[in-house]
């Protein structure tokens, strides 16, 4: 099991800042790195388009996804999350858990339900959602 994600401060406000700027739909963004003795370092962050226009969904261009992993390739990197908001608390929903199972790299949500920004990670494991210890640096 993982220890957690590692993240600094910059990165996971440039995500905020994202999600933000595209309400009230839903944002997106592909997280690259590496995991370190059970950790998971975020190095990098892509704030990609939500090509669904939803305010419930959303969806990455297959396309920018491929190049954004060539990319990663090409630098030593591994995609190793998913960002998305939601307009409901940051819990994966029905969906989130069907996409999770098909890209089993930690997903993290973010949520203003309350007036201010939160954001969890999960991750899910032989069908067994496990929440991630954010590292915020």
């Amino acid at each position: 099991m993982l220890d957690g994600m590692r993240i600094s401060k910059g990165d996971l406000d440039r995500l905020i800042c994202h999600a933000e700027s595209s309400l009230p739909l839903e944002s997106a963004a592909l997280l690259f790195g590496r995991i370190e003795s059970n950790v998971i370092l975020v190095t990098r962050v892509e704030p990609v388009d939500n090509v669904l226009k939803s305010s419930v969904a959303f969806e990455v261009d297959p396309m920018v996804e491929y190049r954004l992993l060539l990319d990663a390739e090409a630098r030593g990197e591994e995609m190793i999350g998913i960002f998305h908001s939601h307009p409901a608390p940051p819990m994966p929903s029905k969906q989130d858990l069907r996409n999770m199972d098909l890209n089993p790299v930690v997903w993290l949500i973010a949520s203003k339900t309350t007036g201010r920004w939160k954001s969890r990670a999960f991750l899910l494991d032989n069908m067994k959602l496990a929440e991630v210890s954010l590292i915020v640096v």
